[in-house]
């Protein structure tokens, strides 16, 4: 039978989600330009000063059974914590105990003679400005990243190009200058079996009448063997330095010569 005043209870729901929480801001905020503009409260929004149970976890009580101690006492295999914990000690200096008196009255040495009358008209600097050399007289156009040169290949042994050769003669023999007929001292140049000295050699260099500078060029450094070792007039080699310091003195020499020729 159907009755025009039914019971409340048997009402049905309105549909469409009426039944469910409204979302309002500050918590959710709406998929348009506005909820864009003003975001919405992010993690939990009931979460407040009175949400913790500091009473629970502030006990005397809670402290002793979350101490890491032994409860089995000092048998074997018990834990060797101390007890009791050492108290801190905190009485260390402080910042201020290692600064020097600021408020203290400065104190000046008497002068020699009274009112500065000696004293210097102008202050002297440490070192002259005329002494120093100025902004242009540095090499600024000079090569970067210079590096010693090496002879090897890959997988190979690496060998250190020499800027000097060491020319070994038979008997200890020395070279002479083809110019100036004398024996190079140190370094001297050399080419198809021609020597020339320092000296010599940036003469002709310069003047260029005798030779070509195209022929010049193609000479090379070379050095005695004397500072090495010694022949003593046969073709054996009495060595005068160890092989330590030989490799030393041409590291040392490669590398000066990337920056003087």
């Amino acid at each position: 039978m159907l009755s025009l005043y039914p019971d409340e209870t048997s009402k049905a729901n309105v549909s469409f989600g009426t039944t469910l929480d409204r979302e309002l801001m500050p918590i959710k905020a709406p998929n348009n330009r506005f909820g864009n503009e003003l975001l919405a409260i992010r993690g939990a929004p009931n979460r407040g000063p009175g949400c913790y149970d500091n009473a629970e976890v502030s006990t005397f009580v809670y402290e002793q059974e979350q101490r890491p101690v032994c409860r089995r006492g000092y048998s074997l295999g018990a834990r060797t914590a101390p007890r009791f914990p050492k108290p801190m000690h905190m009485d260390v200096p402080g910042a201020p105990t290692y600064q020097a008196v600021i408020s203290k009255p400065q104190e000046f040495d008497p002068a020699f003679k009274p009112f500065s009358v000696g004293a210097n008209r102008f202050r002297e600097t440490a070192q002259a400005k005329e002494a120093l050399p100025g902004a242009g007289s540095y090499e600024h156009d000079v090569e970067s990243n210079r590096k010693i040169k090496y002879h090897g290949s890959f997988g190979g042994p690496q060998t250190l190009i020499n800027s000097v050769q060491i020319k070994c003669n038979n008997f200890g023999e020395r070279d002479t200058c083809k110019n100036c007929k004398n024996h190079p001292i140190g370094d001297y140049y050399e080419y198809k079996k021609k020597h020339f000295c320092r000296k010599c050699y940036n003469q002709l260099l310069e003047s260029g009448t005798k030779y070509p500078r195209s022929y010049l060029q193609k000479f090379y450094k070379v050095r005695d063997c004397s500072l090495i070792h010694d022949h003593e007039g046969t073709n054996a080699k009495l060595q005068l330095k160890t092989e330590k310091d030989l490799r030393k003195q041409r590291f040392r020499e490669a590398y000066m010569s990337l920056y003087f020729k």
